[in-house]
């Protein structure tokens, strides 16, 4: 585990630092080609709009102990008819390269996971890349997630921002 590692809801102050963290990671194309600022703005309006909307989601930081974004989780929460109640749904988590390996995606999964007990979710589930490094590593099967290879994911765009 990471000692001094702070996990706490994001706040839109912590823009610049998330920013920072999802452009370091090169793998997102919304970050190309755009300066720093352009990305704390936009991800200050995201931070501020997540506020707002607070029953909808609950957006993650890992903190060091040099107040640093170390690391950064979204889990949303989903009605679901077919389970007569409630599920989460963790969109993203992503480490910082200089943090990995010192638990912080652990601490942010339980993180989320104990959030999601708390709102009554019966399930929580996520989706990761089979290329990522994570997934070659078995990171979340580690952490007790089951994969379903019965289920495909299916995506269709609705547009640029």
């Amino acid at each position: 585990m990471s000692a001094g590692a702070l996990i706490r809801p994001a706040r839109p102050t912590d823009a610049a630092g998330l920013g920072e963290l999802l452009q370091g990671i090169g793998w997102f194309p919304a970050y190309e080609g755009r300066s720093a600022a352009q990305n704390r703005a936009a991800v200050e309006a995201l931070l501020s709009s997540a506020q707002a909307e607070a029953g909808r989601s609950l957006l993650l930081v890992a903190e060091d102990a040099r107040q640093r974004i170390s690391g950064y989780c979204a889990v949303h929460w989903l009605p679901v008819a077919v389970l007569q109640g409630w599920e989460a749904y963790v969109s993203e988590l992503f480490i910082a390269e200089r943090a990995r390996g010192a638990g912080l995606g652990q601490q942010l999964l339980e993180a989320a996971t104990q959030a999601a007990r708390d709102r009554g979710c019966l399930r929580i589930w996520l989706v990761n890349n089979r290329q990522r490094s994570s997934y070659a590593r078995g990171f979340y099967s580690q952490q007790g997630w089951t994969e379903q290879a019965e289920m495909a994911r299916f995506v269709l765009p609705l547009g640029t921002s």
